[in-house]
């Protein structure tokens, strides 16, 4: 793959450990509201919370009883703990500053990521790295959501680059890597967990981290 003009990336799960910080905020709300007790699954429950692919604590009282933990308290207390820190152990992946700034002697970025605007550009400033990109979008700032290619496109506008020019890199077969096809976009599917394709045509390239990414521009260099 030649160098593109305008590299795009994804937040969570390409540049951030968004995963990580959910486990550890699952592992302490749990934790938390199962003191006093003699044992809890708390690694059963962590494991239910990812299988419904929640967004907030709204399952907890379903996970908590099918645990055998029925006192509301405790799942008052597992919510309230979850919600207190929206970043506990959220972290960058330690090749992600390194190889954005390398991309920018390179080539054109820039970020798209889906959620509130509140929490992603909270996110960012914590993360310290804003001053990356040259612009960054998100979803319910621009009115639009990943995989819809509106959002895609405003990301060429901004970036001053084609379509075929441009790659993005993302996670989600459906928001990252059908979002960009969508718009004519070239996406690298970022794999950072091994699982295997789930349907569908295939993405034309996929990696494991960021530096696999530059090993893509480098080959054709």
């Amino acid at each position: 793959m030649p160098w593109p003009k305008l590299v795009l990336f994804d937040l969570d799960d390409t540049l951030c450990d968004h995963d990580l910080s959910m486990n550890t905020r699952l592992r302490h709300a749990f934790t938390t509201a199962c003191e006093g007790l003699d044992s809890a699954p708390i690694d059963r429950m962590i494991e239910a919370a990812f299988d419904v692919s929640f967004a907030g604590p709204e399952h907890f009282a379903e996970i908590m009883s099918e645990a055998g933990i029925r006192d509301q308290w405790r799942v008052d207390r597992a919510a309230q703990e979850f919600m207190a820190d929206r970043f506990r152990g959220l972290e960058l992946f330690e090749e992600a500053v390194e190889v954005v700034t390398e991309v920018r002697h390179n080539a054109h970025v820039g970020m798209i990521t889906n959620g509130p605007t509140v929490i992603q550009r909270d996110k960012i400033a914590r993360l310290e790295i804003a001053d990356l990109f040259p612009f960054i979008l998100i979803s319910e700032e621009v009115g639009f959501w990943k995989p819809d290619p509106a959002i895609f496109l405003r990301a060429l506008e901004l970036g001053g680059a084609e379509a075929v020019e441009t790659v993005y890199i993302g996670d989600s077969p459906t928001s990252d890597v059908a979002g960009a096809r969508a718009a004519g976009i070239t996406p690298i599917w970022m794999n950072r967990r091994g699982i295997a394709w789930p349907e569908g045509p295939p993405p034309d390239y996929e990696v494991r981290d960021l530096h696999e990414v530059l090993a893509l521009f480098r080959e054709a260099g």
